[in-house]
């Protein structure tokens, strides 16, 4: 009995802690300097105040922060983590000034978006929204990083959000497209969605965690083997 009773309680805990933190993410619509002040100050703090310079920085939201194994994925590039779970597209923008721009990197590694089109009634964004937002990125961050390229991962397809995995087809669309298209700018699309199906087009359940939204390591053994040859490719050692 207490065994049922304690599993129970731990279903409760989180499913409510889930209900949580999607409807904190949902809300956030336009960024408030106070809203992920937290956050990301914390990862100013891993630095203690001593930017690394010309690393390779991974930004964006959850699928980047919850990649425990991203040094050694990546290895031998130089590569700093500073994803924040929840944020969106419009997030990635407001902070690169803190979280991209005073590493002056090699490079940025940007997967954002995905929680913008999240199913939620009267939140979640269209492909197109998605799409201007991420344009967004690139023109800000190149203001003041004019040379160094930006790599978008494409949105990952997620059991959880299926229903609204069409208009994450269309902004994975619409960026490709403009990233072939300004080429000379230093912005690469990479394509890491094939990877993540099967060979009849649905989803690899089997590499997402319990939620059905998030990679477990299996999900980023996929991103690496998609991921490392291209960044090795351009930025590894001549």
């Amino acid at each position: 009995m207490w065994g049922i009773a304690v599993l129970i309680l731990i279903v409760v805990v989180t499913g409510g802690t889930l209900v949580y933190f999607s409807m904190k993410m949902s809300r956030n619509e336009e960024p408030q300097w106070w809203y992920w002040e937290s956050q990301v100050k914390a990862v100013e703090d891993k630095y203690h105040g001593d930017y690394p310079q010309n690393a390779i920085i991974f930004a964006g939201s959850s699928f980047i922060e919850k990649w425990k194994t991203l040094p050694q994925d990546m290895a031998p590039l130089t590569v700093l983590n500073n994803g924040i779970s929840g944020t969106k597209i419009a997030d990635s923008v407001f902070y690169a000034d803190r979280l991209v721009v005073p590493f002056n990197p090699k490079a940025i590694v940007l997967y954002a978006g995905s929680n913008d089109i999240n199913g939620v009634d009267g939140n979640s964004k269209t492909g197109e929204e998605v799409y201007k937002r991420v344009v967004e990125y690139f023109t800000n961050v190149h203001k003041k990083l004019p040379s160094v390229p930006i790599y978008y991962i494409s949105i990952a397809p997620t059991p959880s959000r299926m229903d609204v995995w069409p208009e994450a087809e269309k902004a994975n669309q619409l960026i490709n497209q403009y990233c072939e298209d300004h080429k000379n700018e230093h912005l690469i699309f990479i394509e890491a969605t094939t990877a993540l199906l099967n060979e009849d087009g649905t989803i690899k359940k089997e590499i997402y965690g319990i939620d059905n939204l998030h990679f477990n390591q299996q999900g980023y053994e996929i991103w690496t083997v998609v991921i490392n040859p291209i960044l090795a490719k351009d930025l590894g050692q001549k």
